[in-house]
């Protein structure tokens, strides 16, 4: 337990990685949470209802807050150095995305998914049930989920007890995590075992800037199994352009709504724009680790 950390969560406005309106962070050292920061952000951008109906921000909340770049200095004041956990690819996307739409140079810090310490560490969650909600109950952690900082503290006690478990310290970790996860079952079209995203499943939905076969051998690589239609297996939704003269009257796809009626039932599914999707992939794709 001697690593000390910052665990972070982000919220966002609407299916754009870049729209953050909420920051979480918590800093963990010898199992107690010893410093916190949060704050509301104002993303200059719309608000989904999906979104608010989820962690209930809306434009007027956020209308007196800081923009991104306004707090950005604070962020990296605290991050700088530090290994910082996030559960899920989501939060660690939304900081890259946030970085290029504003022109910001990245932090200098070690990004740690805790979800593949998790799956690694209890091998009833290596192939499913590792969402931070489920976590959370599993292991009696309070949780108001998607309340940023709730989020956070609940992400670095979930830390905390996989290194308890593991007897691996995170700095172990941020090594650990590059070898493969465990195989699960094989769909339509494998993940390459060796990616970083292997043991996900995607959909694609709406029109790409790209072939949609292009876009699916790209998912392949980065270790995602591409799915045809979503099911209640599914992790990651990719979302296209809306053709709204082709949906009979709804403003977002079959599988777009789909994906938000499982989210609604419980199931850990990711809704990201297709440019939130190549941005994942340049990330991995030029060697970025930490």
């Amino acid at each position: 337990m001697a690593d000390g950390f910052w665990a972070l969560d982000v919220e966002t406005a609407n299916a754009d990685y870049s729209s953050i309106c909420q920051i979480g962070m918590v800093y963990q050292e010898a199992g107690l949470r010893t410093k916190e920061w949060s704050t509301l952000i104002n993303p200059n951008d719309y608000f989904d209802s999906y979104n608010t109906g989820i962690h209930g921000i809306d434009a007027q909340a956020v209308s007196a807050s800081p923009t991104f770049p306004e707090v950005f200095r604070q962020i990296t004041e605290r991050l700088t150095g530090e290994i910082v956990i996030h559960h899920g690819h989501f939060d660690r996307t939304a900081f890259n995305r946030c970085y290029d739409l504003h022109e910001l140079d990245p932090i200098g810090c070690s990004w740690l998914d805790n979800t593949k310490i998790v799956r690694r560490t209890w091998p009833e969650f290596s192939q499913s049930g590792y969402g931070l909600k489920n976590l959370s109950v599993h292991f009696g952690i309070p949780l108001n989920h998607h309340d940023a900082l709730s989020d956070a503290a609940a992400a670095a006690r979930i830390a905390d007890l996989a290194v308890l478990e593991s007897g691996k310290g995170l700095k172990q970790w941020l090594i650990g995590v590059r070898r493969r996860a465990p195989r699960v079952k094989d769909y339509r079209r494998d993940g390459d075992p060796d990616a970083p995203f292997f043991g996900e499943k995607i959909v694609f939905t709406g029109t790409l800037s790209v072939p949609r076969n292009m876009a699916a051998d790209e998912a392949q690589k980065l270790g995602f199994d591409v799915q045809n239609n979503v099911t209640k297996k599914t992790t990651f939704v990719c979302v296209g352009i809306q053709d709204r003269t082709v949906l009979k009257g709804y403003d977002k796809s079959s599988k777009h709504r789909k994906a938000e009626q499982l989210i609604s039932d419980g199931h850990e599914i990711s809704i990201m724009s297709e440019q939130d999707f190549w941005a994942i992939a340049r990330v991995y794709e030029t060697g970025e680790v930490s």
